[in-house]
């Protein structure tokens, strides 16, 4: 009988991942990836959900028992098909992801200087993204007169 944890450590060892990387797909801390992983932690339902997303995998391959690593018809089709990047993030997974953006824009401008000191490294595009440059604009702009704010 192949335990649940054993196929998240194969996945894992497979795709050359950390637990740390379990552990942001999972949204746990780094010492319940361990858990996790040891077999001392249940994976609840949303977790099953998170792996299903971060491992591109169906559920019905973490709950059968009899085998250890995927083959073909385990693979999740992914409506619009998001990039590797974006399912890996957790991103995909937000259903409301026009919301969390508006959010993030908002913490953004609220530590505009600091976030920008941290982060000198970012493209123009990600500044836009970000509501830190004002559409068509080339200078620093507010998110929250971007936001109406």
């Amino acid at each position: 009988m192949v335990l649940i944890h054993e196929k998240i450590v194969a996945q894992l060892e497979q795709r050359r991942l950390k637990k740390r990387d379990l552990a942001r797909a999972l949204g746990v801390s780094p010492q319940t990836a361990t858990d996790i992983c040891k077999g001392r932690s249940a994976i609840t339902l949303p977790h099953l959900r998170n792996l299903v997303a971060f491992f591109e995998l169906r559920a019905d391959f973490w709950i059968d028992d009899r085998k250890l690593l995927p083959d073909a018809s385990d693979r999740v089709q992914q409506a619009g098909n998001p990039n590797e990047s974006t399912t890996r993030s957790g991103l995909a997974q937000i259903a409301d992801i026009d919301r969390f953006l508006q959010r993030v824009r908002a913490l953004a401008a609220e530590h505009q200087r600091e976030f920008l000191s941290r982060n000198p490294d970012l493209t123009p595009e990600e500044r836009r993204v970000l509501g830190l440059i004002e559409p068509g604009a080339g200078t620093v702009g507010r998110v929250s007169e971007a936001l109406g704010g």
